[in-house]
């Protein structure tokens, strides 16, 4: 089953890869090493090792030996262990007791919970998302503290040790010893007693002991006084009862706990705490003989000072999570960050304890308090942690308090940062000037020469200013002022204004859209448009006709007037706008994207707007042809960016250019022309492109010697490549026509690959899978008249969903269409006159491996690996050097896999199985032992594993098992090109 499990999986991850790589093969000249390497790639996973060195290849395919002698095993992924627990499963339902079932969906239960659970903690939860909305400018990001303690789910012991302090009720299990009784008592020296429902317990030849509400050691001592012996009395299985949890839990309701379960463990097995519940008044509602008591719980206690809380729970407590109470968030340098949720009364002191006090980096004259006032506005209160008054005030709910950090910049320095090659702090001396420290070599060519600013806290403890100004102006000499101990300059580069503030930094505009250099630029009292319109800031796409300012109010940023302008007219002096601070000046392009045009033989040109991911189908959806499609082709010329800004070129795509000689001409690389045969009637998606802004989509005649039907070549030949044909082209047309065999090519192995073979191997397999249904269907339906009691119909039930499973990824298997059977000589002249010169359809794929020097054996053997071919080695000697055979193989079904891809069955040594096109079905025959059959360079020989699944099932999944070795191995084979 194993083998089995691999090979579902070697055809769903591998013949996706497979049918895209070589359905590119129209466009390949030579397979290159780094080609190989992608192919692999796509084919092994992201968990395959790969190395390209010298055009060489080097890789794993799951489910594969690797190199020769290397001995690597079966790669498993996701999808393996899905379908391996699939299996596993329906060998074990099939036999399995209902306990066992019982315990499997319990385990799968816990584990969706579990992983339910992890998903919402992911989320952020109301409050939650309430003091991001203020902190995400700051990076901060706060949970609520404590819920994640009660996301566990503790295991329900019923043998476990008890003290004598345990309260004994109506299903406890206790057992007595009885120490140096008399020889003639009649009394066992051990005894088990049950609390009956009445709360009794009856010792024989004693009597009964009502022991209800008892604690252990009071009942030991009321059965000792009445039997007048020494005894120990110890509890052998306690007694589970249902507790009921309310309120804002994840799963509210019953759990069922023990004596000796708390009410952390009931929280816990109810999913925990939701985080629109209370930590800090869970009651907890008990009954009592003097009538209902409510126990008020505050987890903080246990959260923040670890003080137990062991209430042990009684049977029919009520453990109800009211909604959280009031909250407060603590950000910054504290050493718990959280939001905690408030009882009253709380101080600022009191929060920052919660918090885990400050850390040693925290700037104790900085601490801001964000405070809503009467449900209307957002209020800043500052203060610094050695003021009591300011410490010892109420913290009100939904106040966010963020503690900064001391400045990081020593006291004689200044610190450069932000777009530089520079960055760093230099060494301040008093009436050091900007101009001094800012040089050439402190920007880039890309660096925003408009604007920068400088951070200021001079003196310590003050508000920080931020001062603009244009580095340009400095190096000019036109601006230039005396810098501070500790100040900040932060640098650009143009386009970056994501990271910068406008609420602190007022003296700033920003210019953005269609134009070469956007960004933000430091204001200028009485700066004008026509101050920065100059015509090195327009490109050839800039809109003249039309621009605007976004002016913004400078309390809210929120923009209350929008003013249009032509820059054609400002550049001409005739208009012009008064620039203000945080002003946004648009420029516009001419065209959003620029649109796509069809011409040629259509009856009237038209273009097209183009979206993102338009395919070349959608383009010519509403072309009128003049012409029969199939003897049309489109070109496709498309401008090309080059690296220099406001630079465009329109290049020409490459023409394909063929010879009308049958079976010769090799089709050049050419991405700009696709034939329409291929694309509207075929419907090829490899010819479907996706299409670009401004491409020039041209329909013309395909000439007299262009050809639409073709084959592809690749492999160890000559002349790789793309081939026309026609009616009559055969294999040996092709090769010869390919330059023939390389001389390490294993022409014994070639394979073909032919889209018609694909088709009816899946109808072949598709019939299979719906035989299985159909045999599935009506085994459930007799089950469902059968006399079955609930159990044995349940372990059915889950039997049958298992082998649904089963089939709904056999559904997924893909085959490659591989024609097996084509024996090929070395000289192609004794081919040309042969049965298996036959001939090729439009589309089939020719790959020629190299000369194997190795045979492969995998399945359940020890050690699955390629070994080194020495002549006459077979099956037996393969399977001992690979260590034998494992404990699952499967004797009587061993086969092996020749490299023509034909099949010598276990039981019919001699026999080949193959696809025969023609009649559609496999070919069966011949007699001998599997084990002394003689190998030969590029055989594998496979050794299944017993497959568990119902009988009537076997002979199905022996055939889809060997259409997807079949196919595997043929995937494996042209990894390794």
């Amino acid at each position: 089953m194993r083998l089995l499990i691999t090979l579902l999986t070697l055809s769903i991850i591998g013949q996706q890869a497979f049918a895209q790589s070589t359905a590119g093969v129209g466009s390949m000249g030579t397979v290159t090493g780094s080609e190989a390497a992608q192919l692999l790639q796509s084919l092994s996973g992201s968990s395959a090792t790969q190395s390209t060195t010298g055009g060489t290849t080097t890789g794993g395919l799951p489910g594969l030996p690797g190199e020769m002698g290397t001995g690597g095993g079966l790669n498993q992924n996701t999808q393996v262990e899905n379908l391996k627990s699939m299996i596993k499963s329906l060998e074990s339902q099939e036999g399995a007791s209902q306990s066992e079932s019982q315990e499997s969906q319990k385990g799968e239960t816990e584990e969706t919970q579990s992983v339910s659970s992890t998903a919402s903690s992911l989320t952020l939860s109301p409050v939650e998302q309430g003091f991001f909305s203020r902190t995400a400018n700051l990076g901060i990001k706060l949970k609520q503290f404590g819920y994640d303690f009660f996301r566990g789910r503790p295991k329900i012991a019923t043998a476990v040790p008890v003290d004598s302090s345990y309260v004994l009720g109506p299903g406890d299990q206790l057992i007595l010893y009885i120490i140096g009784a008399p020889p003639n008592s009649g009394i066992p020296p051990v005894l088990t007693l049950n609390v009956d429902k009445e709360g009794k317990v009856y010792v024989p030849g004693v009597g009964v002991f009502y022991v209800w509400g008892m604690t252990l050691g009071e009942a030991q001592r009321l059965i000792a006084r009445s039997l007048g012996l020494n005894i120990k009395l110890t509890v052998g299985k306690l007694r589970t009862f249902p507790v009921y949890v309310s309120g804002e839990v994840n799963r509210p309701g019953a759990v069922v706990v023990t004596g000796i379960n708390t009410v952390v463990d009931a929280l816990m097995l109810a999913g925990g705490i939701k985080k629109d519940g209370t930590l800090r008044n869970v009651i907890v509602t008990r009954k009592t003989p003097k009538g209902i008591k409510r126990i008020h719980i505050d987890f903080y206690k246990l959260l923040l000072k670890g003080e137990p809380v062991d209430i042990r729970l009684k049977d029919g407590d009520v453990i109800f999570v009211g909604p959280i109470g009031k909250v407060a968030g603590v950000g910054g340098r504290v050493k718990r960050p959280a939001i905690y949720e408030l009882k009253g009364g709380e101080t600022l002191k009191d929060l920052i304890q919660m918090a885990g006090g400050v850390l040693p980096s925290s700037y104790r004259y900085k601490v801001t308090i964000q405070r809503y006032e009467n449900h209307q506005f957002l209020k800043l209160i500052q203060g610094n942690l050695s003021n009591p008054a300011f410490m010892n005030q109420k913290v009100k709910d939904g106040d966010l308090v963020l503690i900064k950090q001391v400045l990081s910049v020593p006291q004689n320095a200044v610190l450069v940062t932000g777009y530089t090659p520079y960055p760093g702090m230099y060494q301040f001396k008093p009436g050091l000037k900007l101009s001094q420290l800012l040089k050439p070599d402190f920007f880039f060519s890309d660096s925003n020469m408009k604007f920068a600013y400088i951070k200021r806290i001079y003196p310590p403890g003050s508000e920080p200013r931020y001062i603009a100004f244009a580095p340009e102006d400095v190096l000019a000499g036109t601006f230039d002022l005396t810098l501070e101990p500790q100040d900040t300059i932060v640098l650009f580069r143009f386009g970056q204004d994501q990271e910068i503030d406008f609420n602190k930094i007022r003296d700033a505009f920003v210019v953005k859209g269609e134009i070469n250099y956007p960004g933000v630029y430091a204001y200028k009292k009485g700066e004008h448009i026509s101050d920065i319109l100059k015509p090195s800031l327009l490109t050839l796409n800039t809109n003249l006709d039309y621009a605007e300012i976004d002016r913004r109010d400078p309390k809210t940023l929120d923009i209350v007037k929008i003013i249009g302008f032509s820059p054609a007219k400002v550049l001409a002096g005739k208009e012009d706008i008064e620039i203000k601070p945080l002003d946004v000046i648009r420029f516009f392009p001419k065209f959003i994207y620029p649109p796509i045009k069809v011409s040629g033989l259509v009856k009237h040109s038209y273009y097209i707007p183009y979206h993102k991911g338009i395919k070349l189908s959608e383009a010519l959806s509403k072309a009128q042809f003049e012409g029969d499609v199939k003897n049309l082709k489109v070109e496709i010329f498309r401008s090309e960016q080059s690296s220099e800004k406001s630079q465009t070129s329109l290049e020409k795509a490459e023409n394909i250019q063929v010879k009308a000689t049958q079976g010769e001409e090799l089709i050049k690389e050419n991405k700009g022309t696709v034939y329409l045969y291929d694309l509207l009637i075929k419907h090829n998606k490899d010819v479907d492109i996706t299409l670009k802004p401004g491409d020039r989509l041209v329909i013309q005649k395909v000439a007299p010697d262009e050809i639409v039907e073709k084959v592809s070549v690749m492999g160890y030949v000559n002349r790789p490549g793309v081939f026309k044909i026609n009616d009559k082209t055969t294999l040996y047309d092709v090769l010869k026509a390919a330059g023939g065999f390389r001389p390490d090519a294993f022409p014994q192995g070639i394979i073909i690959l032919r889209e018609s073979v694909r088709k009816m191997q899946e109808e072949r397999l598709q019939k299979a899978i719906a035989l299985m249904k159909q045999q599935l269907e009506k085994e459930e339906a007799g089950v469902m008249q059968s006399d079955l009691t609930a159990e044995e119909l349940r372990a059915r039930q889950a039997a049958f969903e298992a082998k649904r499973k089963l089939l709904a990824e056999l559904e997924k298997v893909q085959v490659t269409g591989r024609i097996s059977g084509i024996k090929v000589p070395f000289d192609l002249e004794k081919l040309k006159n042969s049965p298996y010169n036959i001939l090729l359809e439009d589309g089939d794929r020719i790959i020629v491996p190299k000369r194997p020097q190795s045979v492969l054996i995998f399945g359940e053997v020890y050690n699955p690996s390629a070994f080194v071919y020495k002549k006459g080695i077979t099956v037996r000697d393969c399977i001992a050097l690979a260590g034998g055979l494992t404990r699952d193989a499967d004797k009587e079904n061993i086969f092996v896999i020749k490299a023509d891809g034909t099949t010598v069955s276990s039981n019919e040594g001699s026999s080949l199985i193959s696809w025969d096109g023609v009649r559609k079905r496999f070919i069966w025959g011949g007699s001998s032992s599997i084990l002394d059959y003689k190998l030969q360079p590029g055989d594998a020989v496979i050794v299944p594993t017993k497959i568990h699944v119902p009988i009537m099932w076997r002979p199905l999944i022996r055939d889809v098992v060997q259409i997807i070795y079949q196919s595997a191995l043929t995937v494996y084979t042209i990894s390794k090109l």
